[in-house]
């Protein structure tokens, strides 16, 4: 087993979604690491004993949540057993990050798009204020990953071997089943838009939520309330691809939000009530200027710009 394949089924066994086969790969790679000083030789046996203690709680309140009954393959023999793998799958996992080949990160700054080329010539589009991160190596044996914050727009290549291709945010896992589609991780919420394909999707943070399929037109939300799926206008999520922005009764309370994330602009509204002045349409991004203009002359607005800071109010009459 390779450290990228170890990571990732470490990865599905913290959240509590590996698979019978899975448990069985790391039960027999423990067997064989029992023995291995290497893995074990950073750690005191008080250290060990503290990182089990933590991990044997993280699982009791797994069975604590699913109760009587469990979800997929997920009793509570084998949430125990779970618990004695990972006790050295803590360690091993120490050892992964401190061995694992370097990791590539990008970043936009505000209002920057750049077209990023990855390993397997996947592309994905990054939007303003936006970072990837992922291995500067792929294995052809264990599943492309990628991890995302802010706003990207990927093309998947298919391999021949059906390799998975898994986009991770803070709040929800992106398994790829199809080609396209928009991530967007801001704030306290993850938005996955497809546009081609299928994908499958898993929140780490609602662990006891059932995956999710995507179709095409279809989006899928994670926030503090749980996971949602919705359709929506194609336009609304990758507009931006072409230097515009599609608003559909879009309160300008969710635009100076947008603005905020992207641009990095501080949007006031001198009026509260502005922020809930309904937009609709299309208009040009090409500037941040061009947007408060186009947004400002739709409602007979005016804005004052200082640096980063705006104000929009009512205009004299």
């Amino acid at each position: 087993m390779d450290n990228h394949e170890l990571s990732y089924l470490i990865d599905r066994m913290k959240k509590g979604i590996a698979t019978e086969e899975e448990i069985q790969k790391l039960e027999s790679f423990w067997r064989q690491s029992e023995n291995t000083e290497t893995l074990m030789h950073d750690h005191t046996d008080e250290e060990l004993a503290r990182i089990g203690g933590d991990m044997f709680q993280q699982i009791q309140s797994r069975i604590n949540v699913q109760g009587a009954s469990t979800r997929g393959l997920w009793t509570h023999t084998h949430l125990y057993r779970a618990a004695a793998v990972i006790l050295v799958m803590i360690a091993v996992s120490v050892w992964f990050y401190a061995s694992s080949s370097s990791m590539t990160e990008i970043t936009t700054d505000f209002g920057e798009r750049r077209t990023v080329t990855l390993p397997d010539q996947s592309t994905v589009v990054l939007n303003g204020n936006s970072s990837l991160r992922y291995s500067s190596a792929w294995n052809n044996n264990a599943p492309r990953e990628i991890w995302i914050e802010g706003e990207g727009f990927f093309s998947v290549t298919h391999q021949e071997n059906d390799q998975k291709f898994i986009v991770h945010t803070e709040k929800i896992d992106v398994e790829v089943l199809g080609t396209k589609f928009n991530v967007r991780a801001r704030e306290n919420v993850s938005e996955v838009m497809l546009t081609e394909g299928k994908v499958r999707l898993a929140s780490p943070v609602h662990p006891q939520s059932d995956e999710m399929l995507l179709k095409p037109g279809e989006v899928a939300t994670v926030d503090g309330d749980g996971f949602s799926k919705r359709t929506a206008k194609r336009e609304q999520f990758t507009s931006w691809l072409n230097n515009k922005l599609y608003f559909d009764r879009t309160t300008l309370g969710e635009v100076a939000l947008m603005l905020k994330d992207t641009y990095g602009l501080d949007v006031r509204f001198e009026d509260p009530t502005l922020k809930l002045k309904e937009l609709s349409g299309e208009i040009s991004s090409a500037t941040e200027d061009d947007i408060l203009l186009a947004i400002t002359e739709t409602f007979n607005l005016r804005f004052r710009r200082d640096g980063r800071s705006v104000i929009i109010s009512e205009r004299p009459q």
